[in-house]
């Protein structure tokens, strides 16, 4: 494949995972920002607030509890608002430079909160659950206010953690001032409770409650009060509260035992049609007493929560719509795995198989330039299908002898035409003491120079790229630097991050998706070395790696873990269920050339029938998941059921962690995954060539 076509492949995908990436964070966020709001919305006091805002954040930050503090003025110290925990309770905190520092606007992160001044003199108890503390400060109409996490773990809060809090800092802001105004409320209700008279009660208990319609009634159950006869339409035409419902046979009975037990209630939900609409309330309701303890009836009032049910039924059906895309997405992934290591696994295949055919050396090295640029791909797209990884960020490096020349021919070979098509000067050098022998991961050092080289010519129209490698004592420097468009000082600061371009309209001009930076700095963070940018706008950039320098040893331990003896190794009769003629001329050629039988079938049915005596002739099976009348998984089940012992290895293009474990759960023994690298098949063939030897040998 041409190399632009390769890079158009790439750049299509990632775009498609951006697209993706960015429709799923925002649905999410919405989401739970909505739910977070409506569950507030809902709330009767500043405890149910505060569980509201917990169980939004619940879904991004772990912690434990949670502690809300405030003070009137910044001569005071801080007091404890609302908490989940009974320690933090009536609790008073001194205020030093870190709370000063989170109240003018910065979420902070705690990893070692007993070194801090507001945490050093608190008592053992509240200091268990303070090993990690997560805060974030928020200006109330009262004065300053604190919100904390607290975890009895170290380490618990990452930058992400403060990342969320500072998306969802204007929820946090509403959800504190709503428990500020509920607390400073109800003390002024309390207040006035005390010097109201009996007739003042009653307009107390309305304020608990405040709702749409107020109502009450003796202890017979009779109106009283009525604030309105008509609620949505509909009219209260009795002057028994019970004969007023009887028509809603289910409510009126749960109305009834509520009264009855002559107790509190809260949200009892009355559900009725208004012409062809349906209309819900919630009526919630508290008994009164004279100063003798005589039960004298009911109040309370009655809510109109229709909209707040159909906005939980918007929520439900924007949850599921959530789950089905995601579905969605995970599906498209796996087959698209399936689909590219397919046919890349006969290129591969037929790359080795043509290599040891007797070729001259131009030949060869056109087979090994198309060899590496085969595994370039596989790595690349690796990284764009396995989006859990991505997400995660958790990239496996595999450290191995390489030569570094190798991965600088390899780029040159795949840029050159763009630089050419440019009319680019494009200059590579390595200084002498820079030893082309080294330890390390050749597919992904190749694979961020790839993308430093590629955004350079991209973004380049006159001049020159240069790349430049040299030693600087235990450190490798690579540095590629060019003549472009150069990239602003505010958008150097972003430009790590995922999904992230110079401005938007680099992106229309010259394409891309924004994440080859983000996978090369997390790349070379994984190499325990640093990326670094120079920039000027207009004149160019230079980016700089730094990684540590590993010459590989004259002896190459690395084959230790190799069987030390091949030739004590015996061929093994291996049975291939495979469906692809290709990749069925692949198996046989690779295997054969290594001195195995071969015995092809073209799915798991032919498997399953055959006589377990033939069988059992087999040292080993090699099994593809995607085959026609019986896949591989059924096919194992099927063996494993009936008896049969002989190792089955997975040997599929379907290479998700979420596959692998099914193979295993299936009766599988091990796992190849396609494109088949020569260097793995071996490693995999030589422990069950291990285990037959060690057999004959008994």
């Amino acid at each position: 494949m041409p190399s632009y076509e390769s890079e158009k492949l790439q750049e299509t995908l990632l775009d498609l995972m951006r697209s993706r990436e960015r429709e799923k964070q925002l649905r999410d966020e919405n989401t739970a920002i909505l739910s977070g709001i409506a569950a507030m919305a809902g709330a009767n006091n500043k405890r149910q607030v505060f569980n509201s805002l917990l169980s939004v954040l619940r879904k991004y930050i772990g912690f434990e509890h949670a502690l809300v503090l405030t003070r009137e003025d910044e001569t005071t110290p801080l007091q404890e608002l609302v908490t989940t925990c009974r320690f933090f309770e009536s609790s008073i905190w001194p205020v030093g430079d870190t709370f000063t520092r989170s109240m003018n606007g910065a979420s902070i992160a705690l990893f070692a909160p007993r070194q801090v001044y507001e945490f050093k003199d608190l008592p053992d108890e509240m200091l268990y659950f303070c090993q990690s503390v997560l805060l974030i400060g928020v200006k109330v109409s009262s004065g300053d206010a604190l919100l904390m996490f607290f975890h009895s773990q170290k380490g618990q809060f990452s930058p992400d953690c403060q990342r969320v809090l500072e998306r969802f800092r204007p929820l946090l802001e509403r959800a504190i001032i709503d428990i500020d105004y509920r607390e400073r409320l109800q003390s002024l209700v309390t207040a006035r409770t005390q010097e109201l008279t009996h007739s003042q009660k009653r307009f107390k208990d309305f304020a608990k409650t405040v709702g749409d319609w107020f109502w009450e009634i003796d202890p017979d159950y009779r109106f009283t009060y009525i604030s309105s006869p008509n609620i949505a339409n509909h009219t209260i035409d009795h002057s028994n509260m019970l004969r007023a419902f009887g028509e809603h046979g289910d409510f009126a009975e749960k109305l009834k035992a509520k009264l009855e037990a002559e107790e509190a209630f809260e949200d009892l939900e009355w559900q009725f049609e208004d012409h062809g609409q349906i209309v819900w309330f919630s009526i919630s309701g508290t008994p009164f007493f004279n100063k003798q303890g005589t039960f004298l009836g009911f109040r309370g009032t009655a809510k109109d929560i229709t909209s707040r049910k159909q906005q939980i039924f918007e929520l439900q059906q924007a949850r599921q719509q959530a789950e089905s895309a995601n579905k969605a997405k995970s599906q498209f992934l796996a087959m698209m795995s399936h689909e590219i290591r397919t046919p890349l696994n006969a290129v591969l295949g037929l790359l080795d198989m043509l290599g040891s055919s007797g070729l001259d050396n131009k030949q060869m090295s056109w087979i090994n330039q198309m060899d590496q640029s085969a595994q370039l791909l596989l790595t690349i797209i690796n990284d764009i299908l396995d989006l859990s990884r991505i997400e995660s960020g958790s990239f496996e490096l595999y450290y191995d002898k390489m030569s570094l020349s190798d991965c600088v021919d390899l780029v040159v070979t795949q840029l050159q035409e763009q630089a050419t098509k440019k009319h680019i000067r494009f200059n590579t050098t390595i200084k002498p003491d820079v030893p082309d022998a080294i330890v390390g991961d050749k597919n992904r050092i190749s694979q961020v120079l790839f993308n430093l080289v590629g955004n350079a010519i991209k973004f380049t129209n006159e001049g020159s790229v240069n790349v430049d490698i040299h030693r600087d004592g235990k450190q490798l420097k690579i540095e590629v630097s060019d003549t472009g468009i150069g990239i602003a000082p505010e958008a150097q600061k972003i430009l790590f991050n995922p999904f992230i371009q110079a401005d938007g309209s680099i992106t229309r001009k010259y394409g891309g998706t924004g994440l080859g930076l983000a996978i090369s700095q997390h790349l070379i963070q994984k190499m325990q070395g640093e990326i670094n940018l120079r920039s000027v706008t207009g004149k160019g950039s230079c980016f700089t790696v730094t990684i540590p320098l590993k010459e590989s040893p004259q002896n190459d331990k690395h084959r230790m873990c190799m069987p030390q003896d091949n030739q004590s190794l015996v061929p093994l009769n291996i049975l291939v269920a495979e469906d692809s003629p290709t990749n069925q001329l692949v198996a046989k050629l690779m295997l054969e050339k290594r001195g195995h039988q071969v015995t092809i079938v073209s799915n798991g049915q032919q498997v399953v029938d055959m006589d377990p005596l033939s069988l059992a002739e087999f040292d080993l099976i090699l099994m593809d998941i995607s085959m026609p009348v019986m896949d591989g998984i059924q096919a194992t089940k099927a063996l494993r059921d009936s008896g049969i012992i002989t190792p089955i290895i997975a040997l599929t293009a379907n290479v998700m962690q979420a596959d692998q474990e099914e193979y295993l759960r299936a009766g599988m023994n091990d796992f190849i995954p396609k494109p088949i690298i020569a260097k793995d098949l071996e490693m995999v063939l030589a422990r069950y060539q291990t285990i037959t030897s060690l057999s004959a040998q008994c």
